[in-house]
C-alpha cells in the first residue's frame, strides 16, 4: 500500500482529501494542529522535521497556505511577505526539503488556484504567489528525475462560498476537487498544472 503524506490535512480541501484516500493508501497527515505530525510549513526547519520524523513516502499532497485578498491602496510590505513565506516558499520548500524523501516513481502535488490566471480586483498578492509556484513546478519537474511534480488549481469551493453568503452553485464542493488530488499523485505526467473547475 502507498503512504502518502498530507500535509494541510486539516482544512477544508485537506479534508476532503483524507476522506477520499482513507483505505485506499497508508495515510500520513500534517497540518499546524489536529493532525499525525504538526507543521509550520513557512518555517524550512519545521519541513525537515517533518520529513525526517515521517520518512520515506510514495506521494506528498500539500494544500496547505496562505495569502490574503487586500486592495492595492491598502497593501503593507508584510502582507507581501507573509504570502511568500507562506503560499509561495512554503511550497517550494516542500519540494526542496522533501524531494529526497520520496521513493522512486513517486509524486508531490501542490496547490495553487484559478486567480493565477483569472485575478480579480484585490487578488495581486494570491494571485502572484500562485504564478510562482506553477512557474517553480514547471522548473522542478525539468531537474527531478525520480519523481513527478504536478499542481492542482481549485476554482471557488463551494463551501467557501457558502461561508462567504455567496451561491454555492457557483462552485466545486471540496469532494469533487479532492478527486482531482487523487488522480494527480497517479497521474504518469509532471510539470502539470491541472485546473477543476
Amino acid at each position: 500500500m502507498k503512504k502518502v503524506l498530507v500535509i494541510g490535512a486539516t482544512g477544508l480541501l485537506g479534508n476532503a482529501i483524507v476522506e477520499q484516500l482513507s483505505g485506499q493508501v497508508n495515510l500520513v497527515t500534517a497540518a499546524r494542529s489536529g493532525a499525525d505530525y504538526q507543521v509550520d510549513i513557512a518555517d524550512k526547519n519545521s519541513l525537515a522535521k517533518l520529513f525526517k520524523a515521517v520518512g520515506k513516502v510514495d506521494a506528498i499532497i500539500c494544500t496547505a497556505g496562505i495569502a490574503h485578498f487586500k486592495a492595492l491602496t491598502e497593501m503593507a510590505d508584510q502582507d507581501w511577505q507573509f504570502a511568500i513565506s507562506n503560499k509561495m516558499m512554503g511550497q517550494i520548500n516542500i519540494v526542496r526539503e522533501g524531494a529526497d524523501y520520496i521513493n522512486e516513481g513517486g509524486s508531490i502535488v501542490l496547490t495553487t488556484g484559478t486567480l493565477a490566471q483569472t485575478p480579480l480586483p484585490g487578488s495581486s498578492i494570491v494571485s502572484a504567489v500562485n504564478a510562482a509556484v506553477e512557474g517553480a513546478i514547471r522548473a522542478f519537474s525539468l531537474e527531478l528525475d525520480h519523481l513527478r511534480i504536478n499542481a492542482v488549481s481549485p476554482g471557488w469551493i463551494s463551501e467557501t462560498l457558502s461561508a462567504m453568503n455567496m451561491d454555492p452553485t457557483q462552485g466545486i464542493p471540496a469532494k469533487e476537487i479532492a478527486t482531482a488530488y487523487a488522480a494527480t499523485i497517479e497521474a504518469s505526467n509532471s510539470g502539470d498544472i491541472v485546473a477543476v473547475g
